[in-house]
């Protein structure tokens, strides 16, 4: 998938982000952009999450 800037733009990872702010960036990130991977230290997590919220 190509890069949203526009999303990119209005959604910036905060500075000295914690880890549940990066994990909500991520999901965040995959489902409106998703130019690069997940990083691995997240990934598990961030895919639970999403997974969580998927409809029945």
């Amino acid at each position: 998938m190509a890069l949203n800037k526009e999303w990119h733009r209005s959604h910036r990872m905060p500075t000295k982000a914690t880890r549940e702010q990066r994990i909500a960036w991520h999901v965040a990130h995959a489902a409106a952009c998703g130019c690069r991977e997940i990083p691995l230290g997240i990934r598990a997590d961030v895919l639970q999450l999403l997974r969580s919220r998927r409809k029945p």
